[in-house]
């Protein structure tokens, strides 16, 4: 299943916010931030909600230097401080998430959405955690009803689409993939993952037409690439297909997996050594690639 779009997810719950004693206390430079947050709260000034708050805003400054330990602590303390701060519950679940803590970052995340129930962005992040946490029908929940809450959440709306085809849903993915396209035709990813759903259900023309939209918005897009030489290939459009295994080779030299399918049309158009020669590289590099590959329908002629 496709993981994309969880970094974006993770840094969703650090909501912003500033302390009204101290603007820079949350500057974007986190430097600057923890500076001035540190100073605010060992001055001894802020009390209460707005100490909690400081200590939040180091956190984020601290996680957005990926200092996960010490961004832990000021969150902690931040709850302790004020157990009403959804911010505070939302940001350690996302640190939690971060270090692989999946139920720590549920619980954390749960006790927020207590706190704020009509937080999209708190569901889609649970929905997250869910997700990489292999509860993924808890996960399709979440994200349902954050795009409930707010219908143009892109993120969602992608996030649910790749957990449905991930699931074997595709019909219910393509729905979502389609809306996020609607909202944003620059969306790749949203291509790509429609076409393989298209693939599934033997829709070549619709895949083909993706794949291609795909490639076009993200020319480097080695996947993209692979994946559509092995439909021209299905298709027997052995040219094309030469084509684009080479162009994802240019892209990614080390691709054992363009490398196997190049050799494999090469072979097919009777060129016996040179796609030889591939496949074995290929095979020396990956050994399970042809196995991979033959669930694409890339398999040498016998």
């Amino acid at each position: 299943m496709r993981r994309t779009a969880v970094a974006l997810l993770l840094l969703s719950a650090l909501w912003c916010s500033s302390v009204s004693a101290q603007p820079r206390c949350g500057d974007p430079d986190p430097e600057i931030s923890i500076s001035v947050c540190s100073a605010l709260i060992q001055s001894g000034r802020a009390r209460g909600p707005d100490l909690a708050t400081a200590h939040v805003e180091r956190g984020i400054a601290y996680v957005t230097l990926l200092d996960y330990d010490r961004a832990l602590k000021d969150f902690d303390e931040a709850v302790r401080l004020d157990p009403r701060s959804a911010r505070a519950f939302a940001n350690r679940g996302a640190v939690h998430g971060a270090k692989q803590d999946f139920d720590r970052a549920i619980g954390d995340l749960t006790q927020a959405l207590k706190l704020e129930p009509r937080s999209a962005t708190a569901f889609a992040d649970r929905a997250g955690m869910y997700r990489l946490n292999g509860q993924y029908e808890e996960a399709i929940r979440d994200y349902g009803e954050a795009i409930r809450l707010d219908p143009s959440f892109q993120d969602a709306l992608l996030n649910r689409a790749l957990t449905l085809a991930g699931t074997s849903r595709c019909p219910d993915a393509i729905l979502d993939f389609t809306r996020v396209i609607e909202l944003n035709p620059k969306q790749a990813l949203a291509y790509i993952d429609r076409a393989v759903c298209y693939e599934g259900a033997g829709r070549d023309d619709l895949a083909l037409a993706d794949f291609s939209k795909h490639i076009e918005i993200d020319p480097r897009s080695g996947e993209g690439l692979e994946r559509r030489a092995a439909l021209h290939f299905r298709t027997r459009d052995y040219a094309r297909a030469l084509a684009d295994f080479a162009e994802a080779l240019v892209i990614n030299p080390s691709s054992p997996t363009a490398l196997y399918g190049r050799g494999v049309v090469k072979r097919t158009m009777g060129d016996t050594r040179g796609g030889t020669q591939d496949m074995d590289t290929a095979t020396a590099m990956r050994p399970n690639v042809a196995t991979e590959l033959a669930r694409r329908g890339l398999k040498p002629p016998e």
